[in-house]
C-alpha cells in the first residue's frame, strides 16, 4: 500500500476549508489546516507536507503568495506550493510565478479539477492559468508599468500623495505625471473613480499584509 502524500491547507473561510479537506482526504493525508498564511513556515517545519494549498488573501490579510515565497526560498523543491484565489488581482499571477510557486488556480474550480491540479504539481509540473485576464478593463491594467501598478495600489490603499512620493523616492511633480499616464491608459478622468473601480472589481486588493 502506497503512502499518501501530505497536504497542508491554508484557508480562512471555514466552509471552503472543510470542503477542500473532504475532497482531498481520500487521496491525500491532510496533516494540518490553518486560517492564516503567517503560520505557513512554522507549520511546514512541524508537519513537512509535500504540498501546501494556500489561499492568497488569508486571515488578517496575510498574503499566501508572499509567505509561500519565504518557504520556497528556504526549502525549494522539497515542497510544492499551490495558491488558490477567487480574486482577479492583477499582481497575484505575476508574483506567484516570480516567487517560484508551483501553481495558481481559481476557487471556482470543480473537485475533479482540483485533484488533477494537485496531482500534476506533485508530479513536477507547474500550473498557471493561460488566460488570467478576462475583462477589457483588466486587460488595460496589463499595459501599466511595474511602478504605475505600485502607485495605483498605494492610491487604492488611500495613501496620500506626499507619502507615496516619499516611499518611491520621486518628486510630487513626477508622481503627478505617473498618475496622469495611469488615467490615460485606463480611460478614466479621475483617480477616485479609477481606484473605486479597481477595488470594487477585485483588480486591486488593498492592505494585504505580509
Amino acid at each position: 500500500m502506497s503512502i499518501k502524500k501530505k497536504i497542508m491547507i491554508i484557508e480562512d473561510q471555514a466552509l471552503l476549508n472543510n470542503m477542500m479537506q473532504k475532497v482531498l482526504s481520500n487521496d491525500y493525508d491532510i496533516v494540518c489546516t490553518c486560517t492564516s498564511a503567517k503560520e505557513m513556515m512554522n507549520l511546514y517545519k512541524i508537519y513537512t507536507p509535500d504540498l501546501i494549498l494556500t489561499d492568497v488573501v488569508t486571515k488578517d490579510g496575510a498574503n499566501g503568495i508572499d509567505y509561500g515565497k519565504e518557504v520556497k526560498e528556504k526549502y525549494g523543491k522539497k515542497v510544492k506550493i499551490l495558491a488558490i484565489t477567487g480574486i482577479p488581482d492583477i499582481t497575484f499571477l505575476d508574483n506567484a510565478k516570480k516567487y517560484n510557486l508551483d501553481g495558481l488556480i481559481y476557487k471556482d474550480i470543480d473537485s475533479e479539477s482540483l485533484l488533477a491540479s494537485i496531482n500534476q504539481i506533485l508530479n513536477g509540473y507547474i500550473l498557471f492559468p493561460d488566460n488570467y485576464i478576462y475583462s477589457e478593463e483588466n486587460e488595460k491594467l496589463k499595459n501599466l508599468s511595474t511602478k504605475e501598478i505600485k502607485i495605483l495600489k498605494l492610491l487604492c490603499e488611500a495613501i496620500d500623495r506626499e507619502a507615496i512620493a516619499k516611499e518611491l523616492n520621486i518628486t510630487s511633480g513626477t508622481l503627478k505625471n505617473y498618475i496622469t499616464n495611469i488615467l490615460n491608459k485606463m480611460g478614466f478622468d479621475s483617480i477616485s473613480k479609477l481606484t473605486m473601480f479597481c477595488v470594487s472589481n477585485g483588480y486591486i486588493v488593498p492592505n494585504i499584509k505580509k
